[in-house]
């Protein structure tokens, strides 16, 4: 039997840095500017601390600058502002893999939308680098398809851990 990094869970995990209410499992937009859009409103809805307006401005423009698309039907676009009073992120998942900004571009059909402070770049590297499980793990990736509601989808979220945080030492 063939076992996953899914099996046993210890640390921090992808869940703890977002929640039920950040998920959207079922993406109304068809295109990245109406993606990002959604999950920006998705922050604001979940919780008013949140600009919806600041956060779309900042991860489209960074987008348009150099796309988070990877080969692996998800895309990362993010925010690193002072503005972001929490590293946190939503979740959409299309129904169907889009392309994800200009025509040609690779496809998505999950979209990670980070949002950071300023001071958190080791942080989000992390939250990142678990994030990208999804193309290692060919498995997770179907059951991340598969998941009917955003309570399934935070489950599995639940199961992927990430590096706990380095510690500063000064000398």
């Amino acid at each position: 039997m063939r076992h996953s990094f899914l099996d046993k869970v210890t640390g921090p995990t992808l869940a703890d840095f977002t929640s039920e209410g950040l998920i959207v499992p079922d993406l109304k937009a068809r295109d990245m500017a109406g993606v990002i859009l959604e999950l920006s409103n998705a922050f604001q809805k979940h919780d008013p601390v949140w600009n919806a307006q600041r956060l779309n401005q900042a991860a489209l423009g960074r987008e348009e600058q150099m796309s988070t698309a990877m080969n692996f039907l998800t895309a990362f676009p993010h925010v690193r502002s002072k503005d972001c009073p929490k590293m946190q992120f939503a979740l959409g998942r299309a129904s169907e893999p889009m392309e994800w900004g200009r025509p040609g571009s690779l496809k998505v059909q999950f979209v990670f939308l980070n949002a950071i402070p300023a001071t958190e770049a080791l942080g989000y590297l992390k939250l990142l680098s678990g994030a990208s499980k999804l193309g290692k793990e060919a498995a997770l990736l179907e059951q991340f398809k598969a998941a009917a509601t955003a309570r399934e989808l935070y489950q599995l979220l639940q199961k992927i851990t990430i590096r706990k945080h380095a510690h500063s030492v000064t000398g």
